[in-house]
């Protein structure tokens, strides 16, 4: 896999991509601090320790894990993180929520995920990739579960500017469209997660076909990044009121715009071309 980035994110952001192959106390310090970000940097590590069940040793190994130096570089950055402006709500909802204040809770945890991507975007990659899928002789697009309708979107931009794009539901011709790929050929796998087992199956054996490989995930260290020859990274948290499988697809959705508008700019006059006699011959379906 060719460089994903080295841009630095919020603590928040870096816990939440390491929380899926964390394990034991690391997973119960990682899901305190998700659930109670602003609570955890007035605790002491003792005081979080026993809030968290865990040892003093399992935390400070925990914070290393990450990167950080200790537990109080942790806190600071984890500080940093809570007071950025556009972090306005990050509460979970409770009980009592009135449907407004569930509705701004939602609304601004998926404005910062979209703040939190651009944040660790690396533009040099995102500019490899457009380039990759405007020089491709077939785009395969993989997906399964929450992520089939983005690959659904990014199918019908893709054909709509005239790329030869190709995306199916049945995971079974997913597989099949993999094996037939050639080295002319790009594969594009989308999963929140990086762990659909599907759609990293998929991915691999495209790869194993001789296709470049694309991954689009929020986790830096999933499955699907091992058969990425270039991984774009999302940034989405987890929260109680919003689980891994439940994660919004904002920032994806966001991701994916962003290719496609770079194809559009790099093809500008075949873009338009394509868009032209695309629209030309669905127009009857609309009044």
């Amino acid at each position: 896999m060719k460089n994903i980035n080295n841009f630095e994110r919020g603590a928040l952001s870096v816990i939440a991509d390491a929380l899926p192959r964390l394990t034991g106390s690391a997973q119960k310090v990682a899901h305190f601090i998700l659930n109670a970000p602003r609570e955890t940097i007035n605790l002491t590590i003792t005081e979080l320790a026993i809030k968290a069940g865990v040892s003093e040793a399992s935390i400070v190994r925990f914070a290393q894990s990450l990167g950080y130096e200790g537990f109080h570089a942790l806190k600071i950055s984890l500080a940093e993180d809570i007071v950025s402006p556009m972090l306005l709500v990050h509460e979970d909802l409770g009980p009592n929520d009135s449907p407004g204040v569930a509705v701004q809770k939602v609304i601004t945890a998926g404005m910062r995920s979209l703040e939190d991507t651009l944040h660790i975007l690396d533009t040099f990659l995102l500019e490899s990739v457009i380039q990759t899928l405007c020089n491709a002789r077939q785009i395969e697009l993989f997906a399964s579960g929450n992520s089939i309708p983005l690959a659904m979107d990014l199918n019908f931009r893709l054909t709509k500017i005239g790329l030869r794009s190709r995306f199916s539901i049945d995971p079974t011709v997913q597989e099949m469209y993999a094996s037939l790929v050639s080295a002319e050929d790009v594969a594009v796998g989308i999963s929140h997660t990086g762990s659909s087992i599907d759609t990293v199956h998929a991915l691999a054996l495209a790869k194993e076909r001789g296709a470049c490989t694309i991954g689009i995930t929020n986790h830096s260290n999933s499955p699907l990044t091992r058969h990425s020859d270039y991984c774009l990274l999302t940034s989405t948290r987890v929260t109680q009121f919003r689980e891994e499988e439940m994660a919004s697809n904002l920032a994806m959705l966001a991701l994916t715009e962003a290719i496609y508008v770079g194809i559009c700019v790099q093809r500008a006059d075949a873009s338009i071309q394509a868009a032209s006699k695309t629209m030309q011959a669905t127009r009857h379906r609309k009044y």
